[in-house]
């Protein structure tokens, strides 16, 4: 074996680990095979073999014209059809037309402060900063719902470097240990607002949409996040089971 070979083994190796430790989340964007290069003290060649390798066992998939993303698993292409991302919530929303393709569509994210109804809402003072994520939720390149997302950044502090348009929020909070898994969560219908309108593309005659609260816990107890969620009621059907906080 060339030491080439040992090389592209070793490296293989490295980039599987990260994958399936999370290092590299689903839907991230890795670094250019020049930096890959770089990083490793190898040829751009040796990493370009490398990267097709790994892309034929669905580990990555290279996207012309912006790069190469760690693999989401087929279940993210969500017949789950779960709003918020997670098999584990109490909450569920499910797609009347299962197998659509579920993308997100990034309005604003940032750290925001002294806002005292969303401090509440965290268990937070208005001092602590807070991360605020809002998405539009499109199946099949059609608005289905918009949510407004909160976390306390004290558990999230690196999460400005990550584009949530492609990676799973869900998959990143478990990364740093604090996915919610216990949800207790609010939920009626609303007249929608003439924004809500526009980003959802509802019909003329549409003017009630679902509106669902919940708050999140992790395992072990901390509150980590708080999101309102606006849907389509013509496209998502709500349901709720038992909750066992």
């Amino acid at each position: 074996m060339s030491n080439d070979d040992v090389l592209a083994a070793q490296i293989k190796s490295s980039i599987i680990t990260k994958i399936k430790t999370q290092e590299y989340l689903p839907g991230e964007l890795l670094p250019s095979e020049r930096d890959f290069a770089t990083m490793y003290s190898v040829s751009r060649y040796l990493i370009h073999d490398i990267f097709d390798e790994l892309i034929s066992q669905h580990y990555l998939i290279r996207v012309h014209g912006k790069g190469t993303f760690v693999r989401k698993p087929e279940q993210n292409r969500v017949a789950l059809g779960v709003l918020n991302e997670s098999k584990n919530a109490s909450f569920t929303s499910l797609v009347r037309n299962f197998g659509i393709e579920i993308s997100n569509k990034c309005l604003g994210t940032g750290i925001i402060k002294n806002r005292k109804y969303f401090a509440d809402k965290l268990g937070l003072s208005e001092e602590d900063e807070i991360y605020g994520i809002h998405r539009i939720r499109l199946g099949n390149k059609e608005p289905l719902a918009i949510e407004f997302t909160y976390v306390p950044l004290h558990f999230f502090s690196d999460i400005d470097n990550y584009n949530f348009e492609h990676i799973s929020l869900y998959d990143y909070m478990k990364s740093k240990n604090h996915l919610p898994v216990k949800f207790n969560e609010t939920m009626m219908m609303v007249e929608a607002g003439e924004k809500l309108q526009k980003h959802l593309h509802l019909p003329s005659a549409t003017s009630i949409v679902n509106y669902i609260e919940f708050i999140g816990y992790d395992e072990n107890g901390n509150l980590v996040e708080y999101t309102e969620s606006y849907s389509r009621p013509d496209k998502l059907e709500v349901r709720f089971v038992a909750n066992d906080i």
